[in-house]
């Protein structure tokens, strides 16, 4: 698979959109991994660091509105663990939602979402999908960080399994983060956040989950 061509938080957010009914699966879980995607790429250009809880660098206000807003919260906000920052994402998802629809992917007609591709939508769930089968990481650590995040809402007809997606982020997301030369800090932020975000999809899920 190729590198992505949007923005993680977009891509995490379009994968989870079951096209025929015309609306978010599990919107809760992807409102979660949406927050977790902008989380890492603030960390990972270098607008964020922090194992415990994150801490912000550099200005809020550089012209990428989905990242700048979350960036400016933590700003506004006093050291708060990384668990703290899952509660309330609908504002993400919903921000994500309209990022979608300015950009001419989805309209929403009568209350659904129409996606403008929904057959290659349905691929990219696919090819998601075979990635997890495959038990082998993706060699684009962003798409890496996208489908561990796929895999904890459960993208596609796959079931919600936060848990076995949180084992992906010891064996596959950090030996890639390693591998990639990232700042010591962003790395930690970026594995810190995406598991407080996979054990909040595990709290947030009404049914067993694997």
């Amino acid at each position: 698979m190729t590198e992505p061509a949007e923005p993680a938080a977009l891509l995490v957010c379009r994968l989870g959109l079951d096209p025929v009914r015309g609306r978010v699966r599990r919107h809760t879980q992807v409102g979660i991994a949406v927050r977790a995607a902008l989380f890492a790429e603030l960390a990972l250009s270098g607008r964020l660091i922090g194992g415990r809880f994150p801490h912000p660098v550099g200005e809020s206000a550089i012209g990428q509105p989905l990242p700048d807003a979350v960036h400016a919260a933590v700003v506004a906000r006093r050291p708060t663990p990384w668990k703290r920052w899952f509660n309330h994402v609908d504002p993400d998802r919903e921000a994500a939602t309209a990022a979608l629809v300015t950009a001419g992917r989805w309209r929403v007609e009568n209350g659904r979402i129409v996606d403008t591709a929904a057959g290659a939508t349905v691929v990219e769930q696919q090819r998601i999908a075979q990635l997890l089968a495959s038990r082998q990481p993706a060699e684009d650590l962003s798409l890496t960080i996208v489908a561990v995040l796929a895999a904890g809402y459960g993208v596609g007809d796959r079931r919600a399994a936060p848990r076995a997606a949180g084992r992906l982020v010891k064996s596959w997301l950090r030996p890639q983060l390693a591998a990639s030369g990232a700042d010591p800090a962003a790395e930690e932020a970026v594995l810190a956040s995406t598991r407080a975000a996979l054990v909040a999809m595990r709290k947030a899920r009404p049914v067993p989950f694997l």
